[in-house]
C-alpha cells in the first residue's frame, strides 16, 4: 500500500508540473527544466514498480496475475487477485484522434459506435457554418456534455494562418469576414502600421474572428468559439492567405482515456476518410521529451494537416536576390532532373511559391500543359495522394516564352491551375495559337 501511495503522490506532482509548463508565462528554458523534473519523477515511478515485492513476488511490474489468497477456514474460501503494471509505459494510456480540415459548410450528424460495448450514441444535428452557435465549437460542446457517459472528449482548432509574413498590400472594398464587410485597407510589410490587424479586430465581436501576427510575422486568424472563418472579396496577396484557405471550418480532435480506438460514424466533420484522420495512442512515458510529428497531428496541434516537403530537381538557379527570386536568368537541365527541354528564356518578378495547404484532392497528368509551353520532357506528373497543395503569392509573372503550340486553354489555363493571382504575359515566336 505504501508503494502505491508513493506512486500516486508522484503522479500528482507530475500533473502539477505539467500544468505549470502549460502556462503562457513559462519560457522555453523554464519548460525544459520542468520537463527534466518530470523525467526524474517518471524514473522514480518506474523504480518503485520494478522493485516492490512480497515474499519474492513482484507486485507492481505486471507479473502478479490471478494470485490466490485464503480468506476462510474452508478450502474453497479463496479469492484471486491481479495487480496491473504501474510502470510509466503502462499507465496513462490515452487515445488521440484528429480529423481532416473541414473546408465547406454542411449539417452533420455524429454517432459514437459501441461507446459502452453494446450501444451507439447519436448526437443531434449540428450546423457547420460561420454563424453564431454553429461549427465545431457547437459540436465539441455537445460531445463534452455527455463525456462522462461516452468516455470521449472533444476540442477544436479553427485557425487560418498565412503562408508567409505579411507584405505590403491592399484589400478591396468588398473585403469581408463571415459576411461582415471590412472594406478597403492599406497595410505595410509585417503590418507595421497595424492597419490590417486593427481593421479585422474592430469587428471581431460580430465575426467571431480575431487577428494577430505570429513570431514570424504571418497573419493568424482565429475563431475562439469554433464557428468557421470565411473570407470574401479580396484580402490582397500581401496577406499571404492562399485562395484555398479563405474558407476554413477547422479540425475536430477527440480524446479517450482508455487508449482504445474511437469508433465514429458520420460525414462532414473531418472523419469521413480514415486515411486522413491523424490518430495515436500514447502512455505517460511517451510524453518524456519531444513528441513526434505524427503524435502532434493526432493531438490536434496543427490547424491544417501539412505535407513535409515537395522537392523538384533543378540543377541550377542563378542570381537569387532579395526575399524572393527577383530574376532567374538560367535554368539548366540534365537527364537526372526530369526535363529534356526547357524553352522559357526568362522569368522575372517571381515572389514565392510556398504554401502547402488543403483544397486540391488529386493532381495528375500535367504533362500536356507543360508540353504546350515547350517543356516537353515531363510526360506525366502524378501524386498518389496530394491532400493539400497550393502555390501561393505569385503576385506577378511576366514571361518571354518560346512556344511551339498553345493548346485550347493554353497559358491562361495553366496559370489558373496553380493559383496565380495576376499575370502579365508576352508570347513571342508562336508557331500556332489556339484559343489562348
Amino acid at each position: 500500500d505504501k508503494a502505491m501511495d508513493e506512486q500516486l503522490k508522484i503522479l500528482d506532482t507530475i500533473k502539477t508540473k505539467a500544468t505549470q509548463a502549460a502556462q503562457d508565462g513559462q519560457s522555453l528554458k523554464t519548460r525544459t527544466m520542468l520537463q527534466a523534473d518530470i523525467n526524474r519523477l517518471m524514473e522514480e515511478l518506474d523504480n518503485i514498480a520494478n522493485t516492490t515485492s512480497f515474499n519474492g513476488k513482484q507486485l507492481l511490474s505486471g507479473g502478479f496475475i490471478n494470485q490466490e489468497f485464503q480468506i476462510g477456514s474452508q478450502s474453497n474460501q479463496t479469492i484471486k487477485a491481479t495487480i496491473g503494471p504501474t510502470q510509466s509505459n503502462k499507465i496513462g494510456l490515452t487515445r488521440f484522434e484528429t480529423g481532416a480540415q473541414i473546408i465547406k459548410s454542411s449539417e452533420v450528424e455524429m454517432v459514437i459506435k459501441n461507446y459502452n460495448g453494446l450501444e451507439d450514441f447519436k448526437f443531434p444535428k449540428i450546423k457547420i457554418s460561420t454563424s453564431v452557435g454553429t461549427g465545431l465549437g457547437a459540436l465539441a460542446e455537445e460531445i463534452n456534455r455527455v463525456a462522462d457517459k461516452t468516455g470521449v472528449r472533444a476540442s477544436f482548432n479553427v485557425q487560418t494562418v498565412g503562408a508567409r509574413p505579411v507584405m505590403k498590400g491592399t484589400t478591396n472594398e468588398n473585403f469581408a469576414i463571415n459576411g461582415v464587410t471590412i472594406g478597403k485597407v492599406a497595410y505595410e510589410n509585417n503590418d507595421s502600421n497595424g492597419a490590417l490587424i486593427a481593421a479585422i479586430n474592430a469587428v471581431k465581436d460580430t465575426t467571431g474572428v480575431q487577428a494577430a501576427l505570429d513570431e514570424e510575422g504571418k497573419l493568424v486568424l482565429t475563431s475562439a468559439d469554433g464557428r468557421g472563418i470565411k473570407i470574401t472579396g479580396s484580402i490582397g496577396p500581401g496577406a499571404g492567405i492562399a485562395l484555398n484557405m479563405q474558407e476554413n471550418y477547422g479540425r475536430l480532435s477527440l480524446v479517450k482515456n482508455d487508449g482504445r480506438d474511437i469508433a465514429i460514424e458520420g460525414t462532414g466533420f473531418g472523419f469521413d476518410n480514415d486515411k486522413l484522420v491523424s490518430q495515436s495512442s500514447i502512455s505517460l512515458r511517451e510524453t518524456k521529451g519531444q513528441i513526434s510529428k505524427d503524435l502532434a497531428e493526432a493531438m490536434g496541434f496543427n490547424s491544417v494537416e501539412r505535407l513535409g516537403s515537395i522537392q523538384i530537381g533543378v540543377s541550377g538557379l542563378s542570381l537569387l536576390a532579395g526575399t524572393g527570386m527577383s530574376t532567374i536568368t538560367a535554368l539548366s537541365r540534365s537527364a537526372a532532373n526530369g526535363f529534356s527541354q526547357w524553352k522559357t528564356s526568362k522569368i522575372s518578378m517571381v515572389g514565392q511559391m510556398i504554401d502547402i495547404g488543403p483544397g486540391l484532392g488529386t493532381l495528375s497528368t500535367m504533362g500536356s500543359r507543360f508540353s504546350s509551353l515547350g517543356m516537353s520532357g515531363l510526360a506525366s506528373l502524378q501524386f498518389s495522394a496530394v491532400y493539400t497543395v497550393a502555390f501561393n503569392a505569385l503576385s506577378t509573372v511576366r514571361g518571354d516564352l518560346q512556344v511551339g503550340s498553345a493548346q485550347a486553354g493554353g497559358l491562361s489555363a495553366v496559370l489558373s491551375q496553380i493559383g496565380i493571382v495576376r499575370e502579365t504575359n508576352r508570347v513571342d515566336n508562336m508557331g500556332k495559337e489556339q484559343t489562348a
